[in-house]
């Protein structure tokens, strides 16, 4: 296998920081992951829900101290994800802070073995490449290493996005992220009733997140697709490559060839 070049992409984050002595027991009940179970230092990925089990937020969280955990999500989203949380707070020991931390997304071989000191140190996993996501008040990168397409890299790896792929109505199982981002050992939590019942049931959701793939420019985000010309899904994300991710709905097999007017593309799935 070829090596892939290191490099270190500058990044930025908003953070959400909840403290206090039922901080990691009030989040339990308030996210999709084990909070409880997150051990000193290291991260997770994990949903924040509404009642009907749509996707409000993909967060990571990091256990920065005992009772300490910090929230990162992409610029733009912290104050919303904090007046979710913050607002049903009742004679709780949680206490809530709000920032903008800058970070660099380490890539490559030999990344992830690097050594770094900052809040939040997050090894890639899952569907992601190679890395390290490095985060915190005082996070540089270095001049000498060159930077990587991180856009490209989410979406030929089909990691779901903040309103591309994730918006109103998408559920966790849309998503492809369960076994990235739910815990079903766990207690209760907001969503949890639904989520369950479709994962043990071994329900299809309505539709499903896919790899899309057209010539350069002749497809965008938000259109429409086809398939044996009926409605069969939207794409959400488009590189100028003519990659891209999509929704696609239940009943459509895949690979498959679909249209939006004129242009054609390929549909497959992540895996």
């Amino acid at each position: 296998m070829a090596e892939e070049e290191l490099t270190a992409t500058p990044i930025e984050r908003d953070i959400v920081i909840v403290e206090g002595s039922d901080a990691r027991s009030y989040l339990q009940t308030q996210l999709t992951q084990d909070i409880e179970a997150i051990p000193l230092g290291q991260s997770v990925w994990s949903f924040i829900l509404d009642p009907k089990a749509s996707i409000e937020a993909l967060v990571r969280v990091t256990r920065i101290g005992h009772d300490r955990l910090a929230f990162d999500i992409e610029p733009g989203y912290g104050e919303s994800v904090r007046a979710r949380l913050d607002g049903l707070l009742f004679r709780t020991d949680a206490r809530f802070s709000q920032a903008t931390w800058p970070g660099v997304a380490w890539r490559g071989d030999g990344s992830s073995t690097r050594t770094f000191d900052a809040p939040i140190v997050s090894v890639c996993s899952g569907r992601s490449p190679e890395g390290v996501d490095v985060i915190g008040p005082n996070v540089s990168a270095p001049v000498n290493l060159p930077s990587a397409d991180l856009e490209a890299m989410r979406i030929h790896t089909g990691w779901p996005a903040m309103g591309s792929e994730i918006m109103e109505g998408i559920t966790p199982a849309m998503t492809g992220l369960i076994d990235a981002t739910v815990s079903f050992d766990k207690g209760c939590y907001t969503g949890q009733e639904p989520v369950a019942r479709s994962y043990h049931r071994g329900a299809a959701p309505t539709k499903r997140l896919v790899r899309v793939s057209a010539a350069p420019g002749t497809v965008a985000a938000g259109s429409e697709f086809r398939i044996n010309d009926e409605p069969a899904g939207q794409i959400t994300s488009m590189l100028a490559t003519g990659d891209g991710l999509g929704y696609l709905a239940r009943k459509f097999d895949c690979p498959a060839d679909a249209t939006i007017e004129e242009a054609r593309l390929r549909v497959t799935e992540l895996a």
